[in-house]
């Protein structure tokens, strides 16, 4: 399972004011505890903030690259979007031991070597760039464009900016800004700020200390 799945993780949400989620340009398969069935998370490209719900639920966050064989749709279909699992699969999973059991079933019928290649690049863009990755894996930049943004949703420029952002709001600015925007590849501090508002909808000082845009209701609970 590890060759499709980058993890698994059972996340609990508290009620409070608010409750702020960064970006993903990964897609995820979830189970919540306010829903009667299991989602899609599609690749998330800005940040969201919602009302806080008191709730868990189960989140398997599949590699970049791995989305379209799992599912069976271009990811292109699902960037910015909740679709209920049974729309793709055409049965419906309705608890956290079935959506295990439906995705290991799943996995058992596809060859890992599918979307191999995009799997690699997701790997390589944010530290190498496009052509640095289309170089170390023998293809063009224009053919992995293509791949990959059919495979993982979002153009590899793309991806590496929302990731690098996710990385970003994951260290909540420990050790200082400036810190952060050097280890994860910046120009500056100015060019994290510039991405981090961007993304986020408010600079990185103002959301580490909790001052968030304002909040919209949990959409069907699952905290997208």
């Amino acid at each position: 399972m590890s060759t499709w799945v980058s993890d698994i993780a059972v996340e609990r949400f508290e009620d409070v004011e608010t409750q702020a989620v960064g970006p993903d340009p990964a897609t995820a398969l979830v189970f919540c505890s306010r829903s009667e069935e299991a989602y899609v998370l599609g690749p998330r490209t800005r940040g969201r903030y919602f009302a806080g719900v008191d709730a868990h639920r189960l989140r398997v966050r599949l590699r970049p690259g791995m989305a379209r064989a799992v599912l069976g749709v271009g990811v292109r279909e699902l960037v910015d979007r909740v679709v209920p699992l049974r729309e793709l699969w055409g049965v419906p999973v309705g608890d956290p031991s079935s959506l295990r059991t439906a995705l290991a079933a799943r996995l058992a019928s596809l060859d890992p070597r599918h979307d191999a290649l995009v799997a690699s690049a997701a790997r390589l863009v944010p530290s190498v760039g496009v052509a640095g990755a289309a170089s170390r894996l023998n293809v063009s930049e224009r053919h992995l464009r293509t791949l990959f943004t059919a495979a993982v949703g979002l153009p590899p420029k793309r991806y590496a900016k929302v990731d690098r952002v996710r990385r970003a709001v994951a260290t909540g600015g420990a050790g200082g800004w400036t810190r952060v925007a050097a280890e994860l590849g910046y120009y500056d501090q100015s060019h994290l700020n510039a991405e981090f508002r961007a993304t986020m909808g408010v600079a990185p000082g103002a959301f580490a200390a909790g001052r968030y845009p304002a909040s919209t209701p949990c959409q069907r609970g699952l905290a997208k």
